[in-house]
């Protein structure tokens, strides 16, 4: 495969003496690779927001990717693993977890749960080492965010109009929903995707240079911003308020200073106004049931609308039975050997589950989740991955580059309380490699490209 030009003049003369129309091609080779490359996870990070279910993401993501390696991309692909040392340790726990559940039985797995676990395993790999290769960009804060800020952002401006407005059961003030995924994404699902986006706007906002652009990034942060809170998810406001924190703390408040106010206007705003939003609620929901002579005071909507004082709501309302089944979690390891090896990736959720009075379909929380597939190796793995790439992407917000701290402060913090497994591309909750891996990841390969450059 021809190799791109060389950077420095002499080399540049040479190559232009000896076969300038060999180099050309190369170039516009190289060039073509990076577009396929950019638009593939640009697109695929995107479709959390746009794309209707993860059959279509993931159909989206293959294509490409197939589209990229046949233009050249399959020689990068494996650079990740022999140059990136916390890749390596990814890939380490990632073939352990993978064996013990090859091996060793799982409850209720079954044969073609083996060939789905590991179709599911190996995509999720693929999608790292793919992604590595496009957080390479020192633009990638740009490249990849634009689009993603920018999906996310219209999701939020069209969901806002569909489930307050034309929805036929749409009411002003509700707990706001994705429409473009399945028709209405979970609350809680929507909050925490739109928070990662809110985030990403206020990295992008904090690096764009130009009044214009700068306006641009603003105008998404604030709607996303808004959009997060509409979606009156404790855990999504918890990760936005520790991700604003941990940047403010980091780089300073000279700084970091900017998003932290235009997030706290946001929040006294919706504090103030919550009232008049409770009242308008109550009167949407009497009007489109029909009711003319109730008050809209007596109408008790739940936690289904914004309350008049949303704040002490969001204290006083329950766990929603995380904690039954964070205890039913280490009631089922019940030997030693459940805490060396775990249950095995695949096994089934019953084994579990089966002392709850509900299914609650997964652990909610995907360090619980690797406890218990992967027992205490597993978790202690996940975490001392989870705290190099943070040391990682701490490094680059010291050094400019403080859009990966605050999102993966974000993403941590968010998957503590929620979540399925990260040691799939395809899961339940479905936004695993988006909060997990997508800012872990970006910060390694950052962090490598950014010392590479220094040490030469």
């Amino acid at each position: 495969m021809p190799e791109r030009p060389p950077l420095s003049a002499v080399g540049a003369t040479t190559w232009r003496l000896n076969d300038p129309t060999e180099v050309m091609a190369g170039d516009q080779a190289f060039s073509w690779r990076q577009s396929l490359l950019l638009a593939n996870m640009a697109g695929f990070l995107g479709g959390y927001f746009v794309m209707y279910n993860q059959w279509l993401q993931l159909t989206w993501g293959l294509v490409l990717a197939v589209l990229w390696m046949l233009a050249g991309g399959h020689a990068d692909l494996a650079e990740a693993l022999k140059r990136d040392r916390w890749m390596q340790g990814v890939a380490a726990l990632w073939s352990l977890l993978l064996l013990r559940s090859s091996i060793f039985d799982s409850p209720g797995a079954a044969l073609s749960t083996l060939w789905l676990g590991w179709g599911n395993s190996l995509l999720l790999l693929g999608f790292l080492l793919t992604l590595w290769q496009a957080a390479k960009r020192a633009d990638a804060v740009m490249a990849l965010g634009k689009p993603l800020v920018a999906m996310a952002a219209v999701a939020a401006c069209v969901s806002l109009g569909v489930f307050y407005t034309v929805h036929p059961e749409a009411v002003f003030g509700a707990r706001l929903r994705n429409w473009f995924v399945y028709g209405g994404w979970n609350s809680v699902n929507s909050g925490l995707t739109f928070g990662f986006a809110a985030c990403w706007a206020a990295s992008g906002w904090m690096a764009a240079t130009g009044t214009r652009n700068r306006r641009r990034w603003l105008l998404a942060l604030v709607l996303l911003d808004a959009a997060t809170v509409l979606t009156l998810s404790r855990g999504a406001l918890f990760a936005l308020l520790a991700a604003h924190l941990m940047l403010f703390v980091v780089i300073g408040w000279r700084r970091g200073w900017r998003p932290v106010a235009v997030l706290a206007g946001i929040l006294a705003l919706f504090q103030i106004s919550a009232p008049l939003i409770a009242d308008l609620a109550a009167k949407d929901a009497l009007k489109r049931r029909g009711i003319a002579n109730e008050s809209a005071a007596s109408l008790e909507l739940g936690d289904s609308v914004v309350s008049s004082n949303p704040m002490q709501k969001a204290m006083a309302r329950s766990d929603n039975g995380r904690f039954l089944i964070y205890a039913a979690a280490i009631g089922c390891m019940t030997t030693w050997q459940d805490w060396l090896l775990g249950k095995g990736m695949w096994a089934d959720d019953d084994c579990w589950s089966c002392s709850l009075h509900w299914y609650p379909e997964h652990l909610h929380g995907v360090f619980w989740d690797t406890f218990v597939h992967g027992g205490l190796p597993g978790i202690l793995g996940l975490l001392a991955l989870a705290t190099w790439g943070l040391k990682r992407a701490y490094f680059l917000a010291r050094n400019g580059e403080p859009a990966w701290l605050m999102l993966s402060g974000f993403g941590l913090t968010g998957l503590l309380f929620d979540g399925d497994s990260v040691w799939a591309l395809i899961s339940v909750a479905r936004y695993e490699p988006l909060l997990f891996w997508t800012p872990l990841v970006i910060a390694s390969a950052r962090f490598m490209q950014v010392t590479s450059r220094s040490a030469a």
